[in-house]
């Protein structure tokens, strides 16, 4: 990094870059092997709690300002410290057993000023991604506190409160506006639940001399048990967050059997061998056997509170009330669901609507994830509630809600909330109101309409409905001998074919030749807004055998002039998939380009993009936008279920000759540009 460039770094985060280089000192000089009391023989843990308090620097010093990361930073860390002693010592004067026990522990630890400062910084976050850092560092902070239980981790847990309640402050003072609050579902609690229970049994036989109010279970089992109850209890939080029914029941089996074993363990054989006494002891023996009595009573709760909430658990398989295509096709006619609104209306998709009849989204489910189509279809004032009640309709069906193909105010209205957008395509939008054929950039628009009439090509303006037996049968010939010349099967999903054509909203303008035969086909997806129709939008596009070069300039060209003649203002040549984005240059749009390129000899995306720069439309992005990033893995993996349904190993090989037929197919056009040249 240059001098300047440091220089500049150091002026804008002056506490990241201080933090940084002293967490790199300690590592260098192995000062940080017993920095965290919990962990003092795990160098490792050391280290990622440095870098976890590097981190926590960063994200506060921008989200709250260099002088509040700064108090917080010390201030919460010291006052929980301070607390924390004083607890201790008034404990132990009373002979708290607890409090004894932690008498002369480390009381400070690295990890205290992370959960501090990253408790503060998730005040500035938007709700839902609020809710889930908040319940992730509560999560762990308590489940140290009831497992682990030495005093560093009750410092921990009060500068944890300390630093949430003065970031809440400081955001409440800056007046920012609020973002609708993520409601608490009952497979939040019950995952977090089993998580910490099951982190915390795996934590006891790792640190030294635990004392927490939970630090029994480890007793009443061997070493080997305690390992696989902890793996059991995580893989059944995994398996219930997705809505699974063998989550509840493993959740159910192994809560039951350390129910059973601990309260055998530590309240039947007691009574029995009359070692429950109450008389003569003091406080801490007290105390200790209250604690030895009531181990069992936590994973019983637990395990009644999965019993009581297993029908809110378990992923439900309903329809929402009155999700038909006609309520979405009504819907569409009268509310704002921007272009590509209408391809929800497909074969395939479902349909959920609102309770109170505000929009509707439609949406395909692939591998648990619900993959809504374009934008909802409702008025631009109910778009938000819409977004949230789809949301939660999905978490009640344990599915991964993920909107693909919006636009740019379904965006920010998501990402306002800290969803995860990534661009995956770009539409081409064109004024009709302004469009005409004259100019230098419409030379190729004006060469096709010349051609077709020198050839007495004419353009037809009709549905599938309205043609002949004949007609009809050449449409689906162009389609399907298209589809059945790809090396890869057709994409679908957001790209229609055929069958998407047998609609009486869909329009087809068609290239009739002199004889009266079809030579081409598009069609056109209505867009309606606010009840009335505004324009179409490009859908299929094929060339028979016999088409005249630059027949579909020719048919785009002839529908935005009858577009504007109809009084309609736009038309939109649809989305690009995986078309890079103007001035994006993000890892994943690299991936995206990369991709494309992969694709391109049989799907021809980067020529299909090229093919729309002639019309001279605007771009718009689209997006993916997906709670998280955690969720892009699967949800990548659901679209390419959803637009390639029969993909299989042997297309790979299809794909691989595809290449290597475009590589011989440019040698031979290089080979005869050369030797042209040279003559």
């Amino acid at each position: 990094m240059a001098p300047a460039a440091l220089l500049g770094r150091l002026r804008r985060s002056p506490v990241s870059v201080a933090v940084a280089v002293v967490a790199v000192a300690l590592v260098v000089t192995a000062r940080m092997a017993h920095s965290e009391p919990d962990f003092p023989h795990h160098p490792p843990v050391a280290c990622l709690a440095l870098v976890a308090v590097v981190l926590t620097t960063v994200l506060a010093e921008r989200s709250l300002g260099l002088i509040r990361t700064l108090v917080i930073g010390v201030g919460a860390p010291l006052l929980g410290v301070l607390a924390t002693l004083l607890t201790v010592t008034i404990g132990s004067a009373l002979g708290e057993a607890h409090a004894e026990f932690a008498v002369g522990q480390p009381l400070f630890a690295p990890s205290v000023v992370a959960a501090a400062l990253l408790g503060a910084a998730s005040a500035a976050m938007p709700a839902q991604r609020r809710w889930r850092t908040r319940a992730a560092l509560w999560t762990v902070v308590l489940t140290l506190v009831l497992f682990a239980g030495h005093g560093s981790d009750l410092a921990r847990a009060l500068a944890t409160l300390l630093g949430t309640a003065a970031g809440a402050w400081i955001v409440r003072r800056a007046s920012r506006p609020q973002s609708r609050t993520t409601r608490v579902t009952a497979r939040t609690v019950v995952v977090s639940a089993l998580i910490a229970l099951g982190a915390g049994t795996l934590v006891t036989p790792i640190v030294p001399d635990p004392d927490g109010v939970l630090s029994p279970f480890a007793d009443a089992m061997p070493d080997r048990s305690v390992v696989v109850v902890g793996v059991l209890l995580l893989l059944a939080a995994w398996l219930v967050h997705r809505g699974r029914r063998t989550g509840i029941a493993l959740a159910i089996g192994v809560l039951l059997t350390l129910t059973v074993v601990l309260a055998d363990v530590f309240l039947i054989e007691p009574v029995k061998d009359d070692a429950v006494q109450w008389q003569g002891l003091g406080l801490d023996a007290i105390e200790w056997q209250v604690t030895l009595l009531g181990a069992w009573i936590v994973p019983a709760a637990v395990l009644l509170a999965v019993l009581l909430l297993r029908p809110r658990l378990v992923r439900a398989r309903f329809r929402a009330a009155g999700a038909r295509r006609d309520d979405l096709v009504e819907m569409l006619r009268d509310g704002d669901a921007g272009t590509l609104g209408h391809m929800g209306t497909w074969r395939g998709n479902a349909t959920w609507t609102h309770p109170d009849g505000r929009g509707a989204v439609a949406y395909r489910v692939r591998g648990e994830v619900a993959l809504a189509v374009s934008d909802p279809a409702c008025a631009t004032a109910d778009r938000a509630d819409v977004l949230a009640g789809f949301t939660t309709f999905c978490e009640r069906n344990g599915w991964v809600p993920a909107f693909t193909s919006v636009h740019e105010p379904v965006r920010a209205i998501l990402g306002a909330e800290g969803w995860t957008a990534l661009p995956v395509g770009v539409e081409c939008v064109l004024d009709v109101t302004t469009f005409d054929l004259r100019g230098k950039k419409r030379q190729d628009l004006r060469t096709a309409s010349n051609r077709a009439d020198r050839e007495g090509l004419r353009d037809e303006w009709t549905t599938l409905d309205a043609l002949d037996a004949g007609r009809r049968a050449e449409v689906e010939a162009i389609c399907t001998r298209w589809a059945a010349d790809r090396r890869l099967p057709e994409m679908g999903f957001t790209l229609g074919g055929f069958r998407e054509l047998d609609d009486p909203d869909v329009r087809l303008m068609l290239a009739v030749d002199a004889d009266g035969h079809v030579t081409a086909v598009t069609s056109w997806l209505p867009v309606h807004e606010r009840g009335a129709l505004t324009g179409y939008t490009l859908d299929v596009m094929r060339r028979g055998d016999d088409g005249m070069p630059g027949v579909m300039e020719f048919l785009i060209a002839r529908t935005a002039l009858r577009a504007r003649e109809a009084g309609l203002t736009t038309i939109s040549l649809s989305g690009t998939p995986l078309a890079a984005h103007a001035g994006a240059r993000s890892l994943v749009v690299r991936g995206s380009v990369l991709l494309a390129r992969v694709l391109e000899p049989v799907y021809g995306f980067r020529s299909l993009q090229r093919f729309k720069e002639k019309f001279g439309a605007r771009h718009e992005s689209l997006w993916l936008v997906v709670p998280t990033p955690l969720h892009v893995p699967r949800v990548a993996r659901a679209l390419a279920s959803a637009y390639v349904p029969g993909l299989r190993p042997k297309h790979l090989w299809a794909l691989r000759q595809a290449h290597r037929a475009a590589a011989d197919a440019r040698a031979v056009a290089e080979a005869r540009a050369a030797g042209a040249a040279r003559s």
